[in-house]
């Protein structure tokens, strides 16, 4: 299951998810230096606790999170409740949740924007194969198109609990399953879970 919501700028609304936080996470937030950065982190931490406080039947502001040996976070198990996987992703004014109670899973969502030689990172980040396709394309489709490969790239990892690195792409390319997103104009997303049944093939 995926949610996506648009930054708002809307004061009540802000001190409502501000409300929620933890301490550690009030910590964070005064951190970042961006307004945008700061919204974003709002937005995605508030509505977390309310999404997976819904689900284990628990308030949002008693919600616990732990991280992994590689820094991506999990769900404090509650006594009695049912497990929980998610992912969050952030880009541009829109931010992604992914939950899962069955498979951990990575999301990723990335504005497309031309402000860099995305044709040298495609040439460092992507596979051989990839890139050969890649640059097989017209022109005009290769910015959406590297796009759509990076944020795939990027969920598959994240599902699996990896930084994005040409070491850790290797470890996801078996038993993850990856679906498109389709979101707004002017973006590109992907979900990503571990798959038994792809482990199996």
């Amino acid at each position: 299951m995926v949610w996506q919501a648009r930054l708002t700028d809307d004061p009540a609304t802000q001190a409502y998810l501000a409300s929620l936080l933890s301490a550690e996470e009030h910590a964070r937030l005064a951190r970042f230096q961006q307004l945008g950065d700061r919204q974003r982190f709002l937005l995605a931490r508030g509505l977390l606790r309310l999404l997976v406080g819904a689900f284990l039947n628990t308030p949002a502001k008693r919600v616990g999170f732990g991280c992994g040996p590689f820094g991506k976070p999990f769900v404090v198990p509650v006594a009695g409740a049912p497990s929980l996987h998610f992912n969050v992703s952030h880009s541009g004014r829109l931010v992604l949740l992914a939950f899962s109670p069955v498979h951990e899973v990575g999301v990723d969502v990335e504005e497309v924007r031309c402000d860099q030689d995305w044709e040298a990172v495609a040439r460092r980040v992507l596979s051989c194969e990839e890139y050969r396709e890649w640059v097989r394309l017209n022109p005009e489709e290769r910015l959406d198109a590297f796009f759509r490969a990076w944020t795939r790239r990027e969920a598959g990892l994240k599902a699996v609990g990896l930084g994005f690195s040409s070491e850790a792409s290797a470890a996801s390319d078996s038993g993850i399953a990856l679906l498109d997103l389709e979101l707004r104009e002017g973006y590109q997303g992907a979900v990503g879970w571990r798959s038994p049944e792809r482990c199996c093939v």
